[in-house]
């Protein structure tokens, strides 16, 4: 072989090495079967060829086509190549995100449920995680706010522009009160020392009272507790037995029982006892009239007696 031969060789040795070695830095295994799957974007924002397919921060693929659908409205169809062992369910999530800090695009796979999995070439369905973007958006009202603050805060500094002295005036005032306190205090220190032992002294005086009264309020205690132990349930259900006692009374009186209710509601023993207050009336004016028919030696007959009477009365 001549060196012209040689030369092209090693040169097409070293364009296969270097395309094979560059696209294996990208992701792409030569030596492993793939399946290929296809999304659909409204907007790859960045997404390039040889992008890689990410499972949980693992690898296992990469994107290896990207066309535009001019007749969906310009959707964009990205093709993936998916390690040929990976079953890929019905409700898998291909979302795009970036990858790192630097703004490189991947595409993370959220796996579903492989009961029912995807054949090759179906479609996956798509996602977009907007990231920095929409947390600059959801940020706007906050940015607002804080603008307005600021703003406030820039008005209220400028308000205060020509109170310095004001201040310094305020603070020298509260200064020199503070200043003729402490005068205040030091001259009267020990005044204020005297009312300190005073009222040192009080304390120690209400204490001991507190303690002679302690005896005091233990006897009043005692008071109470021999006061819990009288039994007043018993004292009350002896009066209550003589009040129904005075109550069978008062019932048999108005039924009409026993000699009180007879000499309260019966005319007949009300007319004797009048009947014999009556001639013990008669009587006791007899004897007084007559005390000789009485108090006489042997006293008089009957027929004596009746014989003054008639005498009397004519």
């Amino acid at each position: 072989m001549s060196n012209e031969f040689k030369v092209g060789l090693l040169g097409v040795l070293g364009l296969i090495t270097l395309y094979l070695g560059s696209n294996f830095l990208k992701g792409y295994d030569f030596f492993s079967s793939t399946k290929t799957y296809y999304v659909i974007y409204e907007n790859v924002d960045g997404l390039i060829v040889s992008n890689p397919v990410i499972v949980n921060g693992y690898s296992i693929g990469r994107v290896s086509n990207i066309d535009i659908l001019q007749e969906y409205n310009n959707q964009i169809l990205v093709t993936l190549d998916i390690n040929n062992d990976l079953v890929v369910g019905d409700t898998s999530l291909a979302t795009l995100s970036s990858n790192d800090v630097l703004g490189s695009k991947a595409i993370i796979l959220s796996i579903g449920n492989i009961e029912k999995p995807l054949k090759e070439g179906d479609t996956i369905r798509a996602e977009v995680d907007r990231g920095l973007t929409e947390l600059i958006e959801s940020a706007g009202p906050i940015t607002d706010n804080l603008s307005v603050t600021i703003s406030r805060l820039n008005d209220l500094l400028l308000s205060l522009q020509g109170s310095g002295d004001l201040i310094s005036k305020t603070l020298n005032n509260f200064n020199n009160v503070l200043n003729s306190t402490n005068s205040l205090i030091n001259d009267n220190e020990s005044n204020i020392n005297s009312t300190i032992n005073n009222l040192e002294d009080l304390t120690n005086n209400l204490n001991t009272k507190i303690e002679k009264i302690d005896p005091l309020l233990s006897s009043i205690q005692n008071t109470f507790d021999d006061l819990n132990k009288i039994q007043f349930e018993k004292t009350f259900n002896q009066i209550d037995k003589l009040l129904s006692s005075m109550n069978n009374v008062f019932d048999d009186i108005e039924n009409g029982e026993g000699t009180l209710s007879k000499l309260l509601k019966e005319d007949s023993l009300y007319d004797n006892l009048n009947k014999t207050a009556f001639d013990l009336d008669k009587l006791l004016n007899h004897i007084n009239e007559n005390p000789k028919h009485f108090f006489a030696p042997l006293g008089k007959s009957a027929k004596k007696i009746k014989k003054n009477l008639q005498k009397n009365k004519n």
